[in-house]
Parts: structure tokens; C-alpha cells; sequence
């Protein structure tokens, strides 16, 4: 079958060095290309069938078809992903009649054929091919006789889902120049049991990117919440769309006629020069004067007038402290504290640094303040301009600047930005973009005057979506969220008021009380939090293990660690080489940790401003004890607690997939009153990971012997995992950890 692109079949006889002069390819005699290569590198003669219809409807092996622009100034490379549904690849019309367009653009062209049609198991062999396709070309495009000048990836359809899926997956350092989207499919899924979207950027988009598709396409509103979110990222996002097809339908065979928009859009996205940021000020840092001075004029009446223990600095999330409905709030955990009410509704950061500027704060000494700040930066309802991350991390940080500055005895509490949006309960880019700021200004803080503050899992339900009791206009906490708020902030605030604790609802359950540590083991507890601290941000996990000692003494960073600071050798070395050798991860495993143990740390910034693709889970044998320091808790009660934890983990790192273990069994008799209490743990745990759609794994009964018997070459002493208990542990999660 004769393509409209004549296409060279010759197998590689060698390759010869190419060489560069400014941003030529200039081959060298008698210089001979592949046209065709495996992912591994490897030369083949030809690529997949392609039908009668111009696509491949059955797959045989990934591979890259290489086609060359004969231009003297090439411009780059572009690995182009054509779609079909995952169910076949349009290599024809989405594939060789583009790359012709591409190459009479000056650009190289490599046209992925992914995997389709492979099961259930589809879409992730196809990210794994990408991910393998563009790691080839980023390191092997001299010698296969492509232009280094840049890389960009560009995908139609189910091809553009697999492009924005790739771009998520690859290292801050690996980006593309950019991304190129046609009528991207499935842009809308989420996360399974959540509502998070499923594709994101990265959180540092490099790239340019530009999306296009049709108004009347199923994805177009969360194609352009991606976008938006991009941009808000503080990417360069480009966003087309238009009102006929974006590009042509199935019985046209060349997508980038020139009488379609299409292609005049791609080609003046190229021809187009990256922005160049101007040396300006950073808006969200420009003081302005607020919407309200006669509020102004009063508060600044009352800090002429006296002298305040308490401020809480805002805006109306914090000025609706003063409404009746909230007032029995404020009354109980603020007004004792000779507390001041500076929230402003409507403002955003420029206007609190005017107000702290223009004499709000003058004469004040307070023990703290608390700044909750940033939602109305994000606004682009109400507002005419919306700042990107790093924009109202710098006004936040600026605030913070100017609170340092005119209080330097005060301390500092920073929320986090709460979860509301406009438009619903679900995470649109307002929620994003706050969320990304709020993971880099979470680094401002110190531990001695700056203290990050994360109160949110209060605001959500377990997959995501904002908790209609807790903020009914999905925006500011009702009477009930202002609570939630105020006791999940109560432990920081009573500690740094120095004053007791003003919460008089605190639940009999213990195993739901953040406690920090409860038991002297043979290491130290608040070390190795600290050691956590330090690395988390350096080791950037995209696997994060939480747990008790089962999970510390399996092995990883933080270094197990014996009390007087001496290396201590892990339980399995062997099996953890094998399962996380090639990954990212942080072992958040504490010896003797209760659920009230792990939510204190999580509490105290173990995973903030992280980004792990997987969370593993497993906590509650040490629930199951009593004593001098902690009660035993029922089976409910350590469920509850490990429900908290879930809920924390959902909030802080809304992408990753959370992988929970059931509780592994304790006592070498099946008959033991401990056994049988982990055994009802477990049975709640499967109704309540069944409710929530969470990942629920139980290896108990692969370590037992038939009779439900624990033996000592799984746990030695009946609790804590040998290497051959720690293979079955590993052989149960390496499906849910292992790329892509």
C-alpha cells in the first residue's frame, strides 16, 4: 500500500557521526538512517499493518517510524502520537499525512506506534512506550539523524491524553520544549475514588503548551482547566478553541489541509517567540489600597486604642469570624485570647501588605498572628487579573516579610490556602494553583516564628470533593467548618499562645488525637522526624511508606538509626533492593507509632509539598496495646484512626494513589485475644476501603500456615517480618508501585 509520504525501508548498515553547525543537520557521505527502530534502539525493516483504512489495528510491538524533513535548517524533532481510542492507531492521517506537514515545517518527525488494543493493562504499556520513546530520542537523536536543536511531543486525540499523561510522568529535567495538543481525549477522568483529574501538569511546565479542539467535544471544559491550570502553574499555555472541528473528520485523510485552522494554529504557534518576561514587580507584591476603608478606618481606631494578644490577618473567610452565625466561634477560641479580627472581604495580598503598610498593625506586639490569604488572588470571576502560583507564593511571602519585620517577637501561623473554588465541590485550577502555591510558600517556614499550618482535610469528604456542611457555597466554612478549622488549629495555636487548649470536644476515640511521641524505643522518635524533614524535599518520593516499626525496620532513607546515632542493619535489605531500588522513596515507618503517632507527624509536615505518585499504608498493630502512655482502642476506633490518616494523605497529596494495608498478623496462635482483634480491624477496614474506593491489600493469610499458625520464618518474633516475610509484602504491592 503506497503512503502519500515515500518512506525508506532501509535497515540500519551503520551509523555515522553527525555534526551541528548553526542548527543544521549536515550528514556525511554515504550516511545511512533507520527509518524504523525499537524502543531498545534496535533497527527493524518495518513497522506494524496499517490497513486499508490507514491505521493499525493489530498491534505487534512499539516502535518509532523516523521521518526526516529534508529542510537545511531543521528546526527540532517532534515525537508524534497519533490516536484511536487505544484501540487502534491512526498512523496515516494522524501520523504520515502530519509529519508530512511537520517536515515542510522544518521539523523531524518520530510517529510513536504504542500499544493498543493490549487489555486491561492498555494505557499504561502505551505510557511506558512513550516514556521509553521519548528517553530515546532525548539521548540517541544524533546518531539516529534527528535535530537536537529541541524535543516536542504533539498527540491527537487518545494520542493527545498519552502526550499530557507523559509529560506528567517525566522528570523536571526531561521536559519537552513543548506540548502539543489536538483534541485531547479523556481529559476528564479522575484519579479512581477521587475527583481529582487524572492528568495534571507538571508542577515546573517548562514547556510551551498549546491546546485545540472544538467547543461542541466532550473534554473541552476540562481541556481547558488544564490549561488554566498550566498557566496558573506558571507555565506558557496557549489555548485554542473553535467552533468547527478541530481538526477533520474520519473520511478526510489529511488533517493538516491548509484549509483547516489547524494547521494555520500549529504553525503560528512555531513561528511564534517564547514571551519575554519583563523585569517586573511581582503584582500579588504591589501594594493597593483595599475595597473597604471605612473597615480600615475603624480597625486601625481599635490598634491606636489598645493592644491585641491575638491576630488573625485575612480575608472574608476571616472577616466572617464577626457574622452572628460564627461569633459563638470566635467566642470560644479567639475573644479569650484578647484576639483582633483584621480580615477584609475581598482582598487579596497586595491589599493586606498596603494595610500592614499603611499603619494596621502599628504599635502591635502580639504573642500571634495567623494569615489566612491567597483565594482572591486566584479569583477570575470577580477579579480582572489572576496570578499564577509563584505570584501568590511571593505575596504571601511578603506578608510574612513585613509580619517579621514589624513583629519580630511574634509568631506566625501560615494556612494553607483552604480548598474552595467557584463553580462546585470538585477541584477546578482555582483549587490547583492554590494548592501549588501553598506547596511552595509551605517552605518559608522556620519552626521557631514561621509555622505552616495545614487545616484542610477539615473542608473535604475522602475523595476529594469539598464537605457541603463544611462550606456550603464550596467557598467559605459554614458555622460548622469555622469550628473544624479552629480545633484542627487549637494544638499549633494553644502551644504558641502558651495557654491551654480551649477545644472542649476531644474525642474519647484516642487513636483520632494527634500525639506526638508516646513510647521510648531503641531510637530516637524526634530525630528521625527531624532527619524527615530534612530530606523529604531532596529525595522528592514518588513512593511515600507510612507506618509503624514493620515499615522502619524494612529499610530505605531515613537511615535506621539506633538511639545513640549508630547505623542500625534492616530486617529486609534484600527484598527492599529488589522492590524500590530503582525509585524515589521516603520510608515514613516510626517504631511503636499509634494512628495518633502518624497523624501528629503528618500534621508537622512529613509529606507537605510533596508530590508521590503512591502512598502505601499500614498502621494499627500498636493500637492494639495498652500502656503506661496509651490505651488499647477497639477495632472501630483504630479504623476511625486510620480512616484519619487516609483522609490526611487525600488532602495533602491529592495525586497519589494510596495503597492500604490491612493489619498483618501478630501472635503465632490463631487464638490469641490480639489475633482476634486484628482480625475484626481487618474486616472493618474492608468495609470501609469498599466505601471509599481505596485500595485494600491483605497478605495475612499468605503468612500463615494452613492452620492459621504465624511462623517464625515469616516474623520472627511474631510481629515484626523477616526477608521472607517481607517478600510477600513485597510480591503483594510491586503491581501497584512498578512504572508506569
Amino acid at each position: 500500500m503506497k503512503s502519500l509520504i515515500q518512506l525508506s525501508v532501509a535497515i540500519l548498515l551503520f551509523f555515522t557521526a553527525t555534526s551541528f553547525s548553526n542548527g543544521e543537520r549536515v550528514d556525511k557521505k554515504n550516511s545511512t538512517y533507520v527509518n524504523y527502530i525499537l524502543l531498545n534502539g534496535q533497527a527493524v525493516s518495518k513497522g506494524n499493518r496499517v490497513e486499508t483504512d490507514g491505521s493499525i489495528h493489530k498491534f505487534n510491538t512499539p516502535l518509532l517510524q523516523l521521518i526526516r524533513t529534508k529542510s537545511k535548517s531543521p528546526k527540532g524533532t517532534i515525537l508524534l502520537l497519533p490516536g484511536g481510542g487505544y484501540q487502534t492507531l491512526k498512523v496515516r492521517s494522524e501520523g504520515q499525512i502530519t509529519a508530512k506537514f511537520l517536515n515542510d515545517d522544518h521539523f523531524d518527525v518520530a510517529i510513536l506506534e504504542y500499544h493498543v488494543a493490549s487489555g486491561s493493562q492498555t494505557r499504561d504499556l502505551a505510557l511506558a512506550d512513550a516514556l521509553k520513546a521519548f528517553r530515546l530520542l532525548k539521548n540517541s537523536s544524533v546518531s539516529l539523524g534527528l535535530h537536537t536543536g529541541c524535543l516536542e511531543i504533539m498527540g491527537f486525540s487518545s494520542g493527545g491524553h498519552l502526550a499530557a499523561r507523559t509529560v506528567q510522568r517525566l522528570g523536571e529535567k526531561e521536559q519537552p520544549n513543548d506540548l502539543i495538543l489536538i483534541s485531547p481525549a479523556y481529559m476528564n477522568e479522575t484519579i479512581a475514588g477521587t475527583v481529582y483529574p487524572a492528568v495534571l501538569p507538571p508542577v515546573n511546565p517548562s514547556a510551551r503548551l498549546l491546546t485545540v479542539l472544538s467547543a461542541n467535544e466532550l473534554w473541552s471544559a476540562s481541556c481547558e482547566e488544564y490549561s488554566k491550570t498550566w498557566k496558573g502553574y506558571d507555565g506558557m499555555a496557549t489555548f485554542q478553541l473553535l467552533t468547527d472541528s478541530a481538526y477533520v473528520s474520519e473520511k478526510d485523510t489529511n488533517p493538516m489541509d491548509r484549509k483547516f485552522k489547524l494547521a494555520g494554529i500549529i504553525k503560528d504557534f512555531f513561528e511564534a517567540k517564547p514571551e519575554i518576561q519583563a523585569d517586573v514587580p511581582n503584582p500579588a507584591t504591589v501594594p493597593v489600597t483595599g475595597y473597604n476603608p471605612k473597615r480600615f478606618a475603624e480597625k486601625l481606631a481599635l490598634v491606636a486604642k489598645d493592644k491585641f494578644d491575638l491576630i488573625m490577618l485575612g480575608n472574608s473567610i476571616t472577616n466572617n469570624f464577626e457574622k452572628p452565625q460564627q461569633q459563638p466561634v470566635w467566642d470560644q477560641f479567639f475573644a479569650p485570647r484578647k484576639a483582633l479580627n483584621l480580615g477584609f472581604s475581598g482582598y487579596r495580598t497586595e491589599n493586606i501588605i498596603w494595610n500592614i503598610q499603611n499603619g494596621l498593625l502599628e504599635g502591635q506586639s502580639p504573642k500571634v498572628v495567623v494569615l489566612e490569604i491567597g483565594t482572591n488572588n486566584i479569583d477570575e470571576k470577580h477579579y480582572p487579573t489572576r496570578h499564577t502560583a509563584s505570584q501568590l507564593a511571593g505575596g504571601i511571602e511578603a506578608i510574612v516579610k513585613l509580619l517579621r519585620e514589624k513583629l519580630p517577637d511574634t509568631k506566625i501561623i501560615l494556612l494553607r490556602c483552604f480548598p474552595g473554588c467557584y463553580g462546585g465541590p470538585n477541584p477546578t485550577s482555582h483549587r490547583l494553583i492554590l494548592e501549588r502555591a501553598s506547596d511552595i510558600v509551605s517552605k518559608i517556614a522556620d519552626g521557631k516564628y514561621i509555622f505552616y499550618c495545614d487545616v484542610n482535610h477539615v473542608f473535604l469528604n475522602m475523595d476529594g470533593s469539598i464537605n457541603h456542611e463544611m462550606m456550603s457555597d464550596w467557598l467559605h466554612p459554614t458555622p460548622a467548618g469555622a469550628k473544624a478549622w479552629a480545633q484542627a488549629m487549637e494544638p499549633l495555636l494553644s502551644k504558641l499562645m502558651g495557654d491551654e487548649s480551649l477545644d472542649t470536644d476531644v474525642p474519647s476515640n484516642t487513636a483520632i488525637v494527634p500525639v506526638s511521641e508516646l513510647e521510648k524505643d531503641g531510637y530516637d522518635w524526634r530525630k528521625r522526624h527531624a532527619d524527615v524533614l530534612s530530606i523529604k524535599d531532596s529525595i522528592n518520593p514518588e513512593i511515600v511508606l507510612i507506618g509503624n516499626s514493620i515499615t522502619h525496620f524494612w529499610g530505605g532513607e531515613p537511615k535506621l538509626k539506633n538511639r545513640d546515632g549508630t547505623t542500625r542493619t534492616p530486617n529486609g535489605p534484600k527484598t527492599w533492593a529488589s522492590l524500590f531500588g530503582q525509585y524515589r522513596v521516603l520510608n515514613l515507618g516510626f517504631g511503636w507509632d499509634r494512628t495518633q503517632n502518624v497523624l501528629w507527624r503528618l500534621d508537622h509536615g512529613e509529606i507537605d509539598g510533596l508530590h508521590p505518585r503512591t502512598v502505601v499504608i499500614h498502621i494499627g498493630t500498636n493500637n492494639t496495646s495498652e500502656t503506661q502512655n496509651a490505651r488499647m482502642n477497639t477495632a472501630p476506633e483504630i479504623v476511625e484512626g486510620i480512616r484519619a490518616i487516609c483522609m490526611r494523605v487525600r488532602s495533602k497529596v491529592p495525586g497519589a494513589k494510596i495503597v492500604l494495608m490491612s493489619v498483618f498478623p501478630r501472635e503465632q496462635s490463631p487464638t490469641h485475644p490480639r489475633r482476634i482483634l486484628i482480625n475484626e480491624i481487618n474486616r472493618d477496614l474492608e468495609i470501609f476501603a469498599k466505601e471509599n474506593n481505596i485500595t485494600l491489600l491483605n497478605i495475612g493469610p499468605k503468612m500463615l500456615t494452613a492452620d492459621g499458625t504465624l511462623p517464625k520464618e515469616i516474623a520472627s518474633d511474631f510481629c515484626h517480618p523477616t526477608e521472607k516475610g517481607y517478600q510477600i509484602w513485597a510480591d503483594a504491592i510491586r503491581p501497584f508501585i512498578s512504572e508506569p
